[in-house]
């Protein structure tokens, strides 16, 4: 009997340690794999594939929640990619159908850093940023599905939200433009350029700012009163010029303030139309030149219109306001100056005509 039991207890313990490793492999497999897992998500408006490859890490990828009515073209959706035991970063991301107004990558506080982001190259409209998210514009046979704005100036979209971590540019591009194009097939407004798998231009590397060529643009200057010492003053920018349609420009200011300032140009006609339908803020410039308001202005070119912009952080406003006794009325002065100096200096590359704003 002694005999019998010491030879059972070596089976036992390989039992056990069988049972042990079954138990760490499938938590392991759950928590950081998708083997056995589902082929889309979001009731199929996003794939699982796609996902992962935006989601380019380790770990699981899963829904997080979702409101997409199977008899709905719109819809909202968050997934994630979380790992335990392995150390890699958790990533979450928000993809949603929306309508936005105007030219908005440019002119809203929401989309920051326009420079920083890689726009695609040709067919679709979009751009993508690893730690921001990204936008693929829909056809525009698709916008009055989507909410559109009763002025005509909303651009029906397909979004990206980086909630948590960072994402993969190329991924979340190719992401992007297959559920946009899953919406509009299901919308009946589907083309074939949705299809395609986008080709990116990405920004430069910063570099130090030369304060007589800001933005590397000839003879572009910030007015000496833009220029807060010690609070906002010249420091590191970042452009994107590899796209055909769009031209963009981040500078960051150095100084306690943290403020930055963006400047773009774009001819691309999704937002060129949108913007001159925003009813708010534009003036008819004097010669049909085109219309201008604070921060943006839309000129008739020898080719196309063309859509030129500024845009300031908070964080720098409030330091120039606060530099100049809260005159605000010096403070326009002073914006209005340095969109001009941005004007004056890159219309005639454009083959823009040169304008004074009202």
């Amino acid at each position: 009997m002694i005999t019998q039991t010491r030879k059972k207890k070596p089976v036992l313990v390989a039992a056990v340690a069988l049972v042990v490793v079954a138990a760490l492999a499938s938590s392991y497999c759950w928590w950081n794999t998708n083997l056995l897992g589902v082929d889309s998500f979001c009731g199929g408006r996003l794939g699982s594939g796609d996902v992962r490859a935006a989601l380019d890490s380790t770990g699981r990828v899963s829904q997080v929640s979702a409101q997409a009515d199977p008899q709905r073209v719109g819809f909202t959706c968050t997934v994630e990619r979380t790992s335990r035991f392995i150390g890699g970063d958790d990533q979450r991301v928000k993809i949603s159908t929306d309508s936005r107004q105007g030219a908005f990558p440019f002119t809203t506080h929401f989309w920051k850093n326009p420079a920083a982001r890689s726009y695609f190259k040709e067919g679709v409209t979009g751009a993508v940023a690893q730690d921001f998210g990204g936008y693929v514009v829909l056809p525009k046979s698709c916008w009055d599905k989507f909410g559109s704005w009763q002025d005509g100036s909303g651009v029906a979209i397909v979004e990206a939200e980086v909630q948590k971590g960072a994402v993969d540019a190329a991924g979340l591009a190719r992401l992007l433009t297959r559920s946009a194009r899953q919406v509009a097939e299901k919308a009946g407004c589907g083309t074939a350029a949705l299809s395609a798998a986008p080709d990116l231009a990405a920004p430069s590397a910063s570099r130090t700012t030369d304060v007589q060529n800001v933005c590397g643009v000839r003879g572009f200057a910030l007015p000496k009163a833009a220029v807060v010492v010690s609070r906002a003053e010249p420091d590191l920018e970042q452009v994107n010029d590899g796209s055909v349609d769009t031209w963009a420009c981040d500078l960051s200011l150095a100084g306690s303030a943290k403020g930055a300032v963006s400047f773009a140009v774009t001819s691309d006609k999704n937002f060129v139309e949108a913007a001159q339908k925003y009813p708010y803020g534009f003036k008819a410039l004097p010669g049909d030149k085109g219309v201008a308001g604070s921060d943006q202005v839309v000129l008739h070119c020898d080719s196309s219109d063309v859509h030129f912009s500024a845009h300031w952080n908070t964080e720098y406003e409030g330091a120039l306001i606060d530099s100049l006794h809260r005159d605000w009325g010096a403070y326009a002065k002073v914006k209005k100056a340095t969109f001009q100096n941005f004007l004056d200096a890159t219309v005639a590359a454009h083959s823009c005509p040169r304008v004074t704003l009202p």
